[in-house]
């Protein structure tokens, strides 16, 4: 099984911190994000304290894969997480999609070689929370 990581969602840690501060602050969402798009720090002070209890919080993103498995394969993620979505692209190639929700929550559950592969593919995309999955969380 190949995982590539093709596309996400645009700056997912602002999204996430400002769903964070909405809960606590008066403030509306479009200032908080544009407060927090002008202090990166911050945004990582925030996601640091991200909490899979609130996994509401990990649903404003989605991030697309190409990935190169059997049906086997395929059926067992499938049922194993009703929340990918999967579509095949060709001979054992297939489009598979999430938010970053589903990636901590299948972790958790099942930590196997696709999640391995799951979490190592956000790394860059999403640093701080790829560090909570891990488990690199202080």
């Amino acid at each position: 099984m190949k995982l590539s990581l093709i596309a996400n969602s645009p700056d997912m840690e602002t999204m996430i911190a400002t769903s964070m501060l909405t809960t606590t602050s008066g403030a509306m969402p479009s200032t908080l994000y544009d407060r927090l798009k002008a202090k990166p720090e911050k945004v990582a002070d925030i996601v640091g304290r991200v909490e899979v209890q609130h996994g509401n919080i990990l649903e404003h993103n989605r991030l697309v894969w190409r990935l190169e498995a059997t049906r086997d394969e395929v059926l067992e993620i499938m049922l194993k997480s009703k929340f990918f979505n999967i579509t095949e692209a060709g001979p054992d190639t297939w489009v598979l999609s999430c938010n970053l929700r589903t990636i901590a929550e299948y972790h958790q559950i099942h930590p196997d070689e696709f999640s391995r592969e799951l979490i190592e593919s956000i790394k860059e995309a999403a640093p701080h929370v790829y560090g909570f999955i891990k488990g690199d969380k202080e």
